[in-house]
């Protein structure tokens, strides 16, 4: 297996916290170089994470130090030495599988921590965090931050790490889905479940027209006929548009659905119990008999 970048390490700062009282250095604001790690460097990297709360954070962590290649430099920054301004709850939200999934799927889609904290407390529960709180969290395990070494280059090298092995790939299966840019925020905040009414409607306004856009690439109106005669001509030419007005019939009886729909949205609080607008459009010899509506 290749060795890890520094920076590819999501709790890499409070990992430099650890190699600077192991370098014996006075914990305060400043930076040093290093680009080796010293003697025991590694195994006090490991006490540490071996002495974290259980979750799937200090596994990922403790499987990736033998691989991890030394930082250039230690920086310790002044959010590693300031004290919370109110009590941290590291432990809850390294713990909380359901509180630590969103936290940690918002924070690789570069959510802010303001945002993912406002998001968190308007869930079912009395969690009451504070933007601090969130943001010291995020700092010391679960740093997606560009300004202290995050990148897209970084983010792939995660993601491939994550993916490698069977135990984290099954433990981290909802962040590989839904973490590094393979979907729309939209079906990320529904598969979490703290979709808005507006991005319910975004996410059912791009799917309708994926579904739109995929029965006009099905239809098959540049098949032609063999032009033995006129009469072969007309009919080609009468079947051709016969498919054409089929299919604007269609995307008008749909868009109609949908508008329907949308307002059935606006006065609706279970959004999950919506009916979705179904599209038919028949293709050449096709016969379409469905009912079913789509599955979003």
């Amino acid at each position: 297996m290749n060795d890890i970048n520094w920076n590819a390490n999501l709790s890499r700062k409070i990992c430099e916290i650890e190699l600077f009282k192991h370098e014996g250095f006075p914990l305060r604001v400043c930076t040093k170089k290093y680009g080796k790690f010293s003697k025991g460097a590694k195994k006090v990297l490991l006490k540490m994470a071996d002495h974290m709360p259980e979750g799937i954070v200090k596994d990922a962590l403790i499987e990736m130090i033998p691989r991890l290649r030394p930082p250039p430099e230690l920086k310790i920054q002044q959010s590693c030495i300031i004290r919370d301004g109110k009590k941290s709850r590291h432990d809850e939200l390294l713990t909380d599988e359901y509180l630590g999934r969103i936290v940690r799927t918002l924070a690789l889609i570069k959510m802010s921590p303001g945002k993912i904290c406002q998001i968190i407390n308007g869930l079912d529960g009395d969690y009451n965090f504070s933007e601090d709180q969130v943001d010291k969290f995020l700092f010391r395990y679960w740093n997606t931050r560009a300004d202290h070494g995050w990148s897209i280059h970084m983010e792939q090298e995660y993601e491939q790490f994550l993916g490698e092995g069977y135990h984290l790939k099954q433990q981290f299966w909802f962040e590989l889905q839904h973490g590094f840019g393979h979907m729309p925020h939209s079906d990320v905040f529904i598969n979490l479940e703290i979709a808005t009414n507006e991005q319910w409607l975004d996410h059912l306004i791009l799917n309708t027209m994926k579904k739109i856009d995929s029965s006009l690439e099905n239809l098959d109106l540049d098949k032609r006929l063999p032009p033995e005669n006129v009469a072969s001509v007309v009919q080609n030419a009468t079947r051709i548009r016969s498919l054409e007005m089929s299919t604007l019939k269609e995307l008008s009886m749909a868009l109609n659905r949908f508008s329907k729909t949308r307002v059935d949205l606006l006065k609706m609080e279970n959004f999950g119990k919506a009916e979705i607008p179904q599209l038919r459009v028949h293709r050449s010899n096709t016969p379409v008999h469905s009912n079913r509506a789509f599955n979003y």
